[in-house]
């Protein structure tokens, strides 16, 4: 699914939030994370656990009952998602942001979605 660059006729800041991420990079620690949020790793790894930021637990290639650490890893859209919902973004902002996040969104990723919106705002 490509990129929209114009919604209802409009352009669309689709990078808003690409100059706040590293270029090239995909997933983060919460290292990474603590420092573009201006945060400790402590902090984001709350927010992953109560739920406020999205991400995954891995623990690599350790076999069951052996498992010795957890790595907690975030996509770069995870990230722009929190900074969207956390902060105080005018609502053209927020709706440029989500409309990048979207846009990256696979067919089957996107249908889900639609459903989901639909069911929300159907009377």
């Amino acid at each position: 699914m490509k990129k929209n660059k114009y919604i209802d006729g409009e352009r669309v800041d689709t990078g808003y939030f690409s100059g706040l991420l590293p270029k090239g990079q995909d997933w983060f620690s919460p290292k990474e994370i603590g420092a573009i949020i201006g945060r400790s790793d402590q902090y984001v790894r709350d927010t992953f656990y109560s739920g406020k930021i999205l991400g995954h637990l891995s623990n690599g290639l350790a076999k069951k009952g052996k498992e010795k650490k957890s790595y907690l890893r975030v996509h770069r859209d995870a990230v722009a998602l929190y900074l969207a919902q956390s902060a105080n973004y005018s609502s053209e902002e927020l709706i440029s942001a989500l409309s990048e996040i979207i846009g990256r969104l696979s067919d089957y990723q996107f249908v889900r979605l639609e459903k989901i919106i639909k069911r929300r705002y159907t009377p």
